[in-house]
Formats: structure tokens, sequence, C-alpha cells
């Protein structure tokens, strides 16, 4: 954050409006809260879920109320689910203490969800997490809690409460789910990774909702005196909105660097927040590896044919409307030794497209090395990140 706060300031200056237009986890959006007025969009919802948590005020509602009508009405659920599933819930118990790996893959075979075709249909939206992920993405206490959380959540929907509450379930299920660096594209082998099953088994869902939800409401949260929004669009349909095309002075763009979609990676965020039946996936015949339901979007901006063509129409848009653009974008450091196959554009392509549209003298590259995690292997990735800053004419 203090490269891209540092190398930005040329370009956002304080009280104007900022559009975070890929804004992911809404970090870049929050880190400007103070200073400048923030429109955030994404395509994904769980996205704009974050961003409406992070960017909004919840200085003048009592936390200790929430928290007491949160706790009760779980318990009300977790009670409901216990009457369903409470027998596996038990058995988990005994089977984790004793740790033997056939006993734990067995045990979970016998968990009836959807997909192992013990449960033939859902079509009530009530226990969907026992019902579908209780034997692979989380136990079945964590599916649980998951459930009896979100059915509560739900009487908030219509509030400004709804986000963070969302937020705060979001961030306990990353830190309890099944799966490799907290990401959600399929879970994990219960036979490579059992060490890791058994601690992470352990953890409390309703817990960390708990201890995360209360940092909305500390001292340390940031407040703004700014009337931020958040949009749930596809970029290209936001560009379209009057507002945007009005009010904006500077666009902040974080676009995909690899052609791995992120709703593969996060897609039981968006059904915890949909929280409805879905049909399930299949490829040829056979469920897919990650669990995935159907509708997940996919970005042209992910697919390495299309995406520099794409990311062509926000730049333009830029210049046609007289707005400051920052690009955050990602590369190997070393081309030689690591693969470039997966990135849907080059450093080169992306530098030499704003300077062709804003000119050279009005474009700023500033770059950092950086490493990122590499999902397929347990070593780390050296890149460089680059910040790319256009100032209009």
């Amino acid at each position: 954050m203090p490269f891209i706060k540092n190398n930005s300031l040329a370009a956002i200056l304080p009280g104007k409006t900022v559009l975070d237009i890929f804004t992911g986890t809404c970090s870049v959006g929050y880190s400007f809260k103070r200073t400048n007025r923030i429109i955030a969009n994404d395509s994904e919802q769980y996205a704009y879920i974050i961003s409406k948590a992070l960017l909004g005020n919840y200085s003048d509602i009592a936390i200790c109320d929430v928290i007491s009508k949160i706790n009760f009405a779980f318990e009300k659920n977790f009670k409901q689910a216990n009457q369903i599933y409470g027998g596996f819930a038990n058995e988990e118990i005994t089977i984790l203490d004793n740790g033997v790996v056939s006993e734990i893959t067995n045990f979970y075979s016998s968990v009836p969800t959807i997909w192992n075709g013990k449960i033939s249909e859902v079509t009530k939206a009530q226990h969907l997490f026992l019902q579908y992920y209780s034997n692979s993405y989380f136990g079945v206490t964590q599916a649980a809690e998951i459930d009896s959380l979100r059915i509560a959540i739900e009487e908030y929907r219509k509030t400004s409460l709804f986000a963070p509450l969302m937020a705060a379930l979001y961030y306990a299920m990353k830190e309890c789910v099944f799966s490799k660096d907290g990401h959600m594209a399929q879970p994990l082998g219960f036979e490579k990774n059992t060490s890791k099953l058994l601690k992470i088994r352990r953890k409390s869902i309703f817990a960390l909702f708990s201890a995360k939800l209360t940092e909305f409401f500390s001292c340390d949260f940031v407040t703004s005196i700014y009337e931020n929004e958040c949009f749930n669009l596809n970029f290209e349909d936001l560009l379209e909105l009057p507002k945007i095309r009005n009010e904006v002075d500077v666009i902040y763009a974080d676009p995909p660097y690899t052609d791995m979609q992120y709703s593969r990676y996060y897609h039981i965020l968006n059904f915890v927040t949909h929280y409805k039946p879905a049909p399930l996936t299949t490829i040829s015949g056979s469920y897919t590896k990650g669990l995935y339901t159907d509708g997940r979007f996919q970005s042209k901006l992910s697919t390495r044919s299309k995406s520099l063509d794409t990311f062509t129409t926000l730049v333009d848009f830029c210049c046609a409307f007289q707005k400051n653009l920052v690009v955050s974008f990602a590369y190997p450091s070393n081309t030689v030794l690591q693969k470039t196959d997966r990135y849907v554009m080059s450093i080169e392509s992306l530098i030499s497209l704003c300077t062709e549209r804003f000119g050279v003298s009005s474009v700023d590259v500033h770059s950092c090395d950086y490493t990122h995690s590499n999902n397929r292997n347990s070593e780390q990735k050296k890149v460089m990140e680059y910040l790319v800053v256009c100032k209009r004419n």
C-alpha cells in the first residue's frame, strides 16, 4: 500500500472522487477513505459486499444490541441444525480427536451432501452449507455455524449492517476453509493434508466472526466525511453511467493479471451471499473438483485473447472524459526463468497502450520487487509490481 499510495499522489489529489473500478477486497479504496470520496465497483458479488462494509460508517450504531440479537438468533438456528446433523457433529469430534486418516475419510464420505448423492435434491434455502459443503471445504460443526449465522444475518439485509455482518462471515470462512492458501478453488485431500485438517477443523466460525465484527465498530476503523458508493456491475456498463462520467476525477484500476477467473477462487463467498439452492456444475458428466455451482461470472479481462482489447475500453474512456488513470499490474521479474503463458497481457503492451493514448510525457511508470503466492506450488513467485500513472492533459 505505501508503494501504491506514494506513487499515486500526483494523480489522486485529496478531496477528489476516486473510482476503484476493480475493487476486489477494497484495500486501496479503504486506504483513501479518509481523504477522498470513493466509488467502488466489482463484478463479483462478494467484493461488492466487502466494499460496502469497508466504505461505510458505523459509529452511530449500538453494536452491543446488534451482537446480542445476532447471538440469540445464532443459538436458535444452531439448535435447529443440530436436530438434523447433531449425530454427525458429535461423531466428527471423536474422529478428529483420533486423527486416523482412514477413519476421517470414511466419516466424511458418510456425511450426507448433495455431491455424494446422499441428498437427492435441495429445495429450501436453509442449512445449505450442511447440505453442500459439510464434508469438504468445512466440517459439520463449521457448516452448521455458517448456516446459523447466515440465517441470522438475513434479518439485516435491507440495513447498512448487512455488509459488515457478511464481511465478518467471509473472514471467518476464509480462516476455516480447508483449501490451499486460503482461497476456495477446491478442497484439499484428507490423506496428504491431515495435519492441516486437524488444526483447521478445530477453529470456530462463530468466534472468528464475532471478533472480526467488533473491528468495524472500533476506534481503529476509518470513518469518512464523504458519501461513498458501491456498484456491482461489469465495468463497461458502469462507464455508461452519467455519475461516473461527471463526478469521477481519477480511476484506480487493478485488473486481473492471469487467466484464472476470480469467481473460481471465491465461488463459496458468492454462494453464501446469495444463499439459495443452485444447480451443480458438471463437466463431461462429472462434478468439478472445486464443487462449483452454476452461474459463476466469467470476465473477459481474465481471457488472454480479449483482455488487452477490453482494457483499452477503460483507457479510451479516461482519455475521452479527462480522467486520471492509475493502473496496478504485476508481471514476472525474470521472463526467461518464469513462464508468462498464464498472464493476460504483457507489461510492455499495457505501458505501450497508456503512452499511446495519454502521451509519453503524461505517463509515469513505477515498479518494485514483490512476491506472489503460487497456488500450484509451495514456493513464492517473484514479480515486479508496476504502477502506471497516467495524467490527463
